[in-house]
């Protein structure tokens, strides 16, 4: 039976029961995986309430008093963001290493010292807002420091968490459990405008900082006291059974994993295994480096940021004959050698900024632009996608899992960059509704096919690999749109004081979106050809 018959002949996803099962699944879960999804819905709530506040506790509070605060301030929050990923690279070894109790206890603590210097040091370090370089400025700074490090310990953890406590039967809802708690605790900042609004507790950002620092706390306490040593070893001996009672039911052989290894040699041809040659796609990305810190580093990081990604190719050509083999051996079969793979992921970068927009722009955006109530309880609409993301992903799956791949990721790409337009027709609660839930239903059309896609084009035994580099164009996104253009789109167009032209801000967003699906339509013939439509 060919994958095209068997995808036609699966049952049709349940959207509602996608939606409920997590939460059924959450009451009946094991202690050992309430210590990680309580924690993980409240640190949800924590990190994108953070988020949702810092762009504008930078701009408005930390560098009010200097030129051009939108740009340091995105810069600022860019940090945040982008080095999450980055800190999940080094170290997401701890819970390997250390077992996925000491590594998550390891991150809240980290979490929850740098949330205190964020809090603190306006309230109770007394420390005032002197702009760049200011006490003030680097205490903040530590404190993301902090949150970093304690990310790039706290995400892997709680997966690994989840694989180690589960079976293959129960690690597809348990990783879904994550996912919808994620959402719900995001969703649950629509209320925040409570604790920050005069009319209301009045905590203002620092305060509201301080409550998220709580929640922290008690997340600590909720890992420490749920996930005790004995627990964590009664579970991960009891997954450890009952997955080896499975394979003993279903009665696993060997042999059938043996094909698969036979075909990885054939398979990773496209990939670049057959050659050790410096792939053109290698070139392309120093010159897109060299670029960037050309036009936004200040002189003389530019030379020396510069320099260094010049020097890098010199230095290999220099090397002895076996480690320079070996590197340009990896060069060549890394996935971003693989041209198809390169161009595919990187097209997706300029419809991708809509998502960094939901904590850099819209917040900001709604407070300057809108009057009344919708301005003045920013919060509402700026957290309506979280709550709508939950609702539409398994209803656009259940009617869109029989579609190619390719197909959904040019439509919803497509309805995902036209939201940016409808902002171009003016500021009103229409047109900001209208404008999230199409970005949404555009999100839920491509997002989740975009790994689905790493997996089915990778060689055999590689997937892996390939979901881990397919997370670079967001990572890009998320420092890049920040460091060229955000910070300066919203002093030029939605400024705090003076005349505003939000709607050439949006078109002109709406353009750099736009042009991903354009591209995809544009390459159909040569990137669509022979591409997988396994669903």
């Amino acid at each position: 039976m060919s994958d095209e018959t068997a995808r036609h002949d699966e049952p049709r996803p349940n959207p509602v029961r996608e939606i409920v099962q997590p939460f059924v699944d959450l009451v009946h879960a094991p202690r050992a995986l309430w210590g990680v999804n309580l924690a993980y819905m409240i640190e949800g709530l924590c990190y994108f309430g953070v988020l949702l506040y810092l762009e504008i506790y930078f701009s408005d509070f930390v560098f009010a008093a200097v030129a051009h605060p939108e740009v340091w301030a995105h810069n600022m929050v860019g940090v945040l963001t982008s080095g999450i990923a980055i800190s999940m690279v080094v170290f997401g070894f701890v819970p390997d290493r250390w077992g996925v109790r000491k590594a998550l206890i390891l991150s809240f603590v980290f979490l929850v010292a740098g949330r205190v210097l964020i809090s603190g040091a306006p309230t109770i370090f007394g420390m005032e807002p002197h702009g760049v370089g200011s006490l003030l400025h680097w205490t903040t700074m530590g404190g993301i420091l902090l949150i970093l490090i304690g990310y790039g310990m706290y995400q892997p953890a709680a997966y690994s968490a989840v694989r180690e406590f589960t079976t293959p039967k129960t690690a597809a809802m348990a990783y879904a459990m994550l996912y919808a708690l994620m959402n719900a605790g995001s969703a649950l900042l629509m209320l925040s405008f409570l604790l920050r609004d005069q009319k209301f507790l009045g905590l203002g950002i620092p305060g509201t900082f301080w409550i998220f620092t709580a929640l922290t706390v008690l997340s600590l306490i909720v890992t420490a006291v749920l996930l005790s040593k004995p627990t964590v070893e009664r579970a991960i001996a009891a997954a450890k059974a009952e997955t080896a009672a499975l394979a003993e039911r279903e009665g696993k052989k060997e042999a059938g994993s043996e094909k698969p290894a036979a075909k990885a040699g054939a398979s990773e041809k496209g990939a670049g295994a057959a050659s050790t040659g410096v792939p053109v796609t290698a070139w392309i990305t120093l010159a897109g480096a060299l670029l960037v810190a050309y036009v936004k580093l200040p002189a003389p990081w530019s030379w020396w940021v510069g320099g260094a990604f010049l020097l890098a190719p010199i230095v290999i050509a220099l090397l002895p004959k076996n480690p320079r083999t070996a590197v340009l051996a990896y060069v060549a079969t890394h996935p971003l050698a693989d041209t198809k793979f390169f161009v595919f992921i990187f097209a997706l970068i300029p419809v991708q900024t809509l998502f960094t927009y939901n904590w850099l722009v819209l917040p900001q955006y709604i407070n300057r632009a809108y009057e009344g109530w919708i301005g003045g309880y920013f919060e509402v609409f700026s957290n309506l996608n979280a709550v709508l993301i939950f609702l539409i992903v398994p209803v656009a799956t259940a009617l869109t899992y029989k579609k190619k791949i390719y197909t959904m990721m040019m439509i919803g790409t497509t309805v995902m960059a036209s939201s940016a337009f409808i902002l171009v027709l003016g500021n009103n609660i229409v047109t900001l509704t209208l404008y999230i839930v199409l970005m949404t239903i555009g999100e839920a059309l491509w997002q989740p096919r975009f790994l689905q896609y790493a997996t089915e084009i990778a060689p055999e035994g590689r997937a892996g690999v390939y979901q881990g580099v397919a997370q670079l164009p967001w990572v890009l996104t998320k420092a890049l749109v920040p460091l060229l253009y955000s910070g300066q789109m919203m002093e030029a167009y939605c400024p705090a004081q003076g005349p505003k032209n939000t709607q050439f801000m949006w078109f002109v967003f709406g353009l750099i979106a736009i042009s991903s699906p354009v591209f995809l339509l544009a390459v159909r013939g040569w990137l669509g050809k022979d591409f997988k439509t396994k669903a």
